[in-house]
């Protein structure tokens, strides 16, 4: 099995064609077609079905994919802290971070990471645990900055806290529960979810059970939190939570108000959240460094 054969796999996953693959490469699409060829001869199985639409992944090759995405990524990192090591400080970190994360201290870690290692690129994708666990499991992240029940993280991977982040729950300023105080008053309301239940934005699920109340009435999930504040601020009826830093700096603040509901909270838990069996690098460690100290600066 050759290394570049299982980077072109994973490039045909993601531009949808041998050919853009091969052209990524700088290789012919004859000669890369040769080489998954001799690869499906070694395993002895069919890994793509090409057709006039294009090419697809067999069952075959989208179980042998997994295999071949870690590999690429260990390969990667490998070579990076290879060359971090010897002082080179280049390569590549991939992430995840939460709205939380982006709006808070990734932009002040980020500027002392990029002024110390201009050379290393970083990737950064939006992402919250459980979704992202797929693509940090098959090493195309390297980590995430996500909330988490630990308690509910899979075995393969590893949350390290870094702090509390403090949700609020919010409505539009003409909301006629906008100045409750109880979590009982807003039982009946219509809420938004940010997440599926047990993820971080459905946080108002547990403060429920909590207290002793039936579940919420959810009406819709909207996962993105771009569009989260707006939704809300558009219409008199929803009500959602959110990390008290999206309220902050979100353009619809004067649309929107924090209900001052006195009833505890959760505090979803901050972590780094990565493989168990994938160390970072170098430059991996010192991002989340930096991290962790702006981190510690808000305790």
């Amino acid at each position: 099995m050759r290394l570049p054969t299982m980077q072109a796999l994973v490039l045909i996953e993601e531009l949808g064609s041998i050919r853009a693959a091969a052209q990524s490469m700088s290789l012919t699409q004859p000669a890369l077609t040769a080489a998954i060829q001799q690869l499906e001869a070694e395993l002895k199985a069919p890994l793509l079905v090409r057709s006039k639409k294009g090419v697809t992944f067999t069952h075959f090759g989208q179980a042998f994919l997994l295999h071949a995405k870690l590999m690429v990524a260990q390969s990667r990192r490998a070579q990076d802290e290879m060359a971090q090591l010897r002082g080179h400080w280049e390569g590549t970190i991939k992430m995840a971070v939460s709205p939380a994360i982006g709006l808070g201290l990734l932009p002040q870690a980020l500027r002392q990471f990029t002024l110390q290692h201009p050379e290393v690129k970083v990737h950064c994708r939006d992402g919250l645990y459980p979704s992202i666990a797929p693509v940090i499991r098959d090493g195309t992240l390297d980590f995430a900055l996500t909330p988490v029940h630990r308690v509910d993280l899979e075995s393969d991977l590893v949350a390290e806290p870094l702090y509390s982040s403090q949700v609020v729950i919010v409505s539009g300023v003409s909301h006629p529960l906008s100045r409750a105080v109880r979590l009982a008053q807003l039982q009946d309301c219509a809420w938004v979810l940010s997440s599926p239940s047990r993820g971080p934005g459905a946080v108002i699920e547990e403060a429920f059970q909590t207290h002793g109340l039936g579940m919420p009435r959810v009406t819709m999930l909207c996962e993105s939190f771009l569009a989260l504040p707006a939704v809300v601020a558009a219409s008199d009826q929803w009500v959602t939570t959110m990390p008290r830093i999206l309220f902050e700096n979100s353009p619809f603040k004067d649309q929107l108000c924090i209900v001052p509901i006195e009833d505890a909270l959760p505090s979803p838990l901050i972590c780094t959240v990565r493989r168990h069996d994938l160390p970072l690098t170098p430059a991996a460690m010192q991002l989340v460094g930096w991290i962790q100290h702006f981190a510690l600066k808000r305790l």
